[in-house]
C-alpha cells in the first residue's frame, strides 16, 4: 500500500499555499492556480484532465470516498497526495459540513484567440458585463453548461476562480469555454462571425424574449445585478430583448434571468417550431 504524505500542521507550506489561493485573487493569478473542495469537484477536475498540483484528504474521507480517490491515485503521481487531520480539514473548509477532500489545480490554458476561433455562425454565446456576485457567476456557468452554451465571455466581472463561484458552478467551470474581454471587442468578434447580438434589458419597448429568433444562434449580453447594462453597452447590440412579466414584478435575479434566456437560446439550436 502506498504511503502518502501526512500533514497535521497549519504551517505546512502546501497548506499555506492552499489558504492563500483560497483567499487572495492576486495570488491565484500569480500562481496560475485555484482551489477546489469536495469529492465531486476533485473527480470532475480529473475527468476534465485538469492538472492537480496537490490533493488533501482525511482518513475518514478515504473510507467514505475511497472509490473516487482510488481513481485519482491511478491517474496522478503519489507525491501530490496528502493525508490531513480532521481539525485541519475543518480549518480549510469553506462549508459547514466538509467532506474532507481538497485540491490545488492549475488553471486551464486555453487562449482567447483559440476560443474565439471556434465560435462561428450558429454558435450560442453568453456575454456577461460587470457581474460581481460569485454565487450568481457560478450559477450562470452551471446553467450555460446545462444549456450547451458554446462560450461565456466575461467583461469586467468577478473572478471565476473565487471559491464561491467554483462551488456554485459545480464543475462547469472546467467544461464551459470562458474568456475575459472588453465588451466592445466581444461584440465586434460576434459581428465578424455573423452572430446576432441581443441585449437583455428592462424596457416595454424591447422585444419579448419569446419573440426572438435564435435559430441562427446568438450572443446575449447580461448586465450587472443591480444596474443592468449601461445604455452605451446595450446600444452595441442588434436587438434589445426583455423577459415579459406578470403582475408588479419588473425584474429578476441576474442568474435567474440569464437561465431563462439561455434556455430559449438553446432551443434555437434546432430552430424554433
Amino acid at each position: 500500500m502506498t504511503e502518502y504524505n501526512r500533514i497535521f500542521s497549519a504551517d505546512n507550506e502546501k497548506i499555506k499555499l492552499y489558504r492563500k489561493l483560497t483567499e487572495d485573487k492576486k495570488a491565484r493569478r500569480r500562481e496560475n492556480k485555484f482551489t477546489i473542495e469536495g469529492a465531486r469537484l476533485v473527480s470532475d477536475a480529473a475527468a476534465e484532465a485538469i492538472e492537480l498540483h496537490s490533493v488533501f484528504f482525511t482518513e475518514s474521507a478515504m473510507e467514505k470516498y475511497g472509490e473516487a480517490l482510488e481513481l485519482l491515485f491511478k491517474k496522478y503521481p503519489s507525491k501530490i497526495f496528502n493525508i490531513i487531520s480532521e481539525e485541519l480539514s475543518r480549518e480549510l473548509s469553506d462549508t459547514k459540513m466538509p467532506q474532507g477532500i481538497f485540491a490545488v489545480c492549475t488553471m486551464p490554458t486555453a487562449q482567447k484567440s483559440e476560443i474565439y476561433g471556434k465560435i462561428k455562425r450558429g454558435s450560442r454565446v453568453l456575454i456577461l458585463d460587470n457581474i460581481q456576485d460569485p454565487g450568481n457567476m457560478g450559477t450562470m456557468l452551471r446553467t450555460a453548461d446545462a444549456c450547451g452554451i458554446d462560450c461565456v465571455i466575461l467583461c469586467s466581472c468577478c473572478d471565476i476562480y473565487n471559491p464561491k463561484t467554483v462551488r456554485s458552478a459545480m464543475g462547469s467551470i472546467m467544461r464551459v469555454p470562458v474568456i475575459s474581454d472588453d465588451i466592445q471587442n466581444a461584440v465586434s468578434e460576434m459581428n465578424l462571425r455573423g452572430i446576432p447580438v441581443f441585449a437583455a434589458v428592462i424596457s416595454d419597448s424591447a422585444k419579448s424574449l419569446t419573440d426572438c429568433d435564435f435559430s441562427g444562434g446568438g450572443a446575449v449580453m447580461i448586465g450587472n445585478e443591480g444596474n443592468g447594462l449601461s445604455d452605451e453597452d446595450a446600444a452595441l447590440a442588434d436587438v434589445m430583448l426583455t423577459i415579459k412579466m406578470h403582475g408588479t414584478i419588473n425584474s429578476l435575479n441576474a442568474a435567474m434571468a440569464a437561465g431563462i434566456i439561455m434556455w430559449e437560446l438553446s432551443k434555437g439550436k434546432e430552430g424554433r417550431q
